[in-house]
């Protein structure tokens, strides 16, 4: 399947894409110790003062900087790490937990499913960043004294509770399909001559199922880099918001600057004079979106072309 998958643009792109961000969000924290450059003014022949940030893209650095001079080049290399493996961690922990109890609900699904599917099927309808926010703001904003909790119980915890916010949508839709190809004739036939749950799993339901499941974790990936997003912009910051609370104040700022919390940390200069500080992380999740989506359409066509091979 490895040297299927080699031969697939789309996945090769996809995976080398977050492959680089990975290695030089690594480097930058391991090599350089998370340095970040800054520009506070420029000076000319003289030692006259004559700029101050921000500075466009390209006019004195590749993706400029923002009005305290911090270079975002820098603090998006740091901050990769988190936005990638945070987003995977949501989406397979969401996809696995989902398939289970997906699978086992749709092998029985009677009256009771019935009540379940439509108190799950409330979460269509609640935004899941609106309960994210009010669970998750007495764990990661920042209290006068301090944090109380490490950086990685922080992170765990927004990590499992997004999570199983983006799991009842997932089991419904698992346990649907999963009771839409039992019920294929060629399957009921199987069950009338006392095949088990078991034997109908593996050769029926999971040849099947595993296609719907890549897609899934598409969906899955995009919703949690969604509600990332949106707790950036409401200033709740993946990993945990530092606050100050002196007399002159400085506006919350991120611990790990993921991408999505340099979009919410920079979004109050959309329309200013910086829009590039949102421009820049935003473009950079919609690679990390396409390589995803890149990366599992290469997956589902080497895994239709075996399931055809073998079917023939």
């Amino acid at each position: 399947m490895i040297r299927s998958l080699m031969k697939k643009p789309t996945f090769i792109l996809g995976s080398l894409y977050i492959g680089f961000m990975l290695l030089t969000s690594f480097i930058h924290q391991f090599v350089f110790h998370s340095y970040t450059e800054q520009t506070k003014y420029l000076k000319d022949s003289e030692g006259l003062l004559i700029a101050a940030p921000p500075f466009a893209p390209f006019e004195n650095t590749l993706l400029g900087t923002d009005p305290e001079g911090n270079h975002p080049i820098y603090l998006v290399m740091m901050g990769a790490k988190y936005t990638i493996l945070g987003a995977i961690a949501i989406a397979a922990i969401s996809l696995v937990c989902a398939f289970l109890i997906g699978v086992v609900l749709g092998f029985n699904q009677d009256k009771k499913w019935q009540l379940i599917e439509q108190l799950f099927g409330v979460f269509y309808f609640i935004p899941a960043s609106i309960i994210a926010y009010n669970l998750l703001k007495p764990i990661l904003w920042e209290p006068e004294g301090g944090f109380t909790t490490s950086l990685m119980y922080r992170i765990t915890f927004e990590v499992i509770l997004i999570s199983i916010l983006l799991m009842p949508p997932a089991i419904i839709f698992i346990s649907n399909e999963t009771d839409a190809i039992l019920k294929k004739d060629f399957i009921v036939s199987s069950k009338v001559l006392g095949a088990s749950k078991f034997h109908l799993f593996t050769k029926h339901v999971w040849p099947e199922l595993r296609f719907y499941l890549v897609q899934l974790s598409n969906q899955l990936m995009i919703q949690a880099i969604l509600i990332m997003t949106h707790l950036g912009v409401f200033q709740l910051f993946f990993g945990g918001t530092h606050v100050t609370y002196s007399l002159f104040t400085d506006p919350p700022v991120p611990i790990v600057y993921d991408w999505a919390s340099i979009i919410g940390n920079y979004f109050r200069y959309l329309q200013t004079n910086a829009p590039w500080l949102v421009y820049v992380p935003l473009i950079l999740l919609i690679l990390f979106i396409l390589s995803v989506l890149g990366i599992t359409r290469g997956i589902k066509q080497v895994m239709k072309f075996n399931y055809d091979k073998n079917n023939l």
